[in-house]
């Protein structure tokens, strides 16, 4: 018997009182254009005068490829299917770039100049103070504004006046997951979390939480465990 109460013990330690399970805007993803932008700066910024026009060009062509990423990203939702599709799309593409490679070089024989993406230092200082500032404003929002989930009830802070919702049962609330985004998931192992709590007849989503797999694991483990009152005999 004192070795049963030693495993539980074990157990119950190991099983979290609470979770704090936060939502993230999709603007959260346009973090490699930030970083991007905030290595093209000082390396503008150190060369100075140095830095040749075509040079400033190739960097801020390089630039906007990240950034159109980012925006694709958040702008589509990218599946399993999705992204085969594009991805055999590049595939056939560079195929036909390779066998028609003459014909192709002839129809860009026409006049056709690339387009001068040149951008200056102070336009990537603005664009990283831009997004710096956007972060930050989104890190003290998700202070204020998250669900606590506990073996016995569930709550949901919202705002800065502090709106609170509360619902009683946790164990018998409903859990789900889903990840539709690849490339966010690649991120930040981002995903949804769909609560349904029993009392409400409503399904709640907290969107782009971060290591969401690993937040569902906690989340069920929470409110599938149940106190055992021997533990303090």
């Amino acid at each position: 018997m004192a070795e049963v109460t030693k495993k539980n013990k074990t157990k119950a330690k190991k099983v979290k009182e609470y979770l704090i399970v936060r939502s993230y805007p999709e603007t959260l993803f346009f973090y490699p254009s930030m970083i991007v932008g905030i290595i093209i700066f000082f390396i503008q910024f150190l060369a100075g005068e140095s830095l040749t026009t075509a040079v400033q060009s190739q960097w801020g062509t390089f630039f906007f490829a990240v950034f159109a990423f980012n925006f694709l990203i958040v702008a589509f939702d990218f599946g399993i299917g999705k992204t085969a599709l594009i991805a055999a799309g590049f595939i056939i593409l560079i195929l036909v770039v390779v066998l028609f490679q003459e014909q192709i070089a002839v129809l860009l024989s026409l006049d056709l100049t690339p387009p001068d993406i040149t951008m200056s230092t102070g336009f990537y200082l603005f664009f990283d103070l831009l997004m710096i500032a956007h972060f930050i404003m989104v890190y003290i929002y998700s202070r204020i504004d998250y669900w606590l989930i506990s073996p016995t009830e569930i709550y949901h802070h919202r705002g800065i006046l502090g709106d609170e919702r509360r619902f009683g049962n946790a164990q018998h609330a409903h859990i789900e997951k889903t990840t539709p985004d690849i490339f966010e998931k690649m991120l930040f192992l981002s995903g949804d979390l769909f609560i349904k709590p029993e009392t409400d007849p409503h399904i709640y989503r907290v969107a782009n939480v971060f290591r969401v797999n690993k937040k569902e694991k906690e989340i069920r483990g929470i409110l599938s465990y149940v106190p055992d009152k021997r533990l303090d005999i």
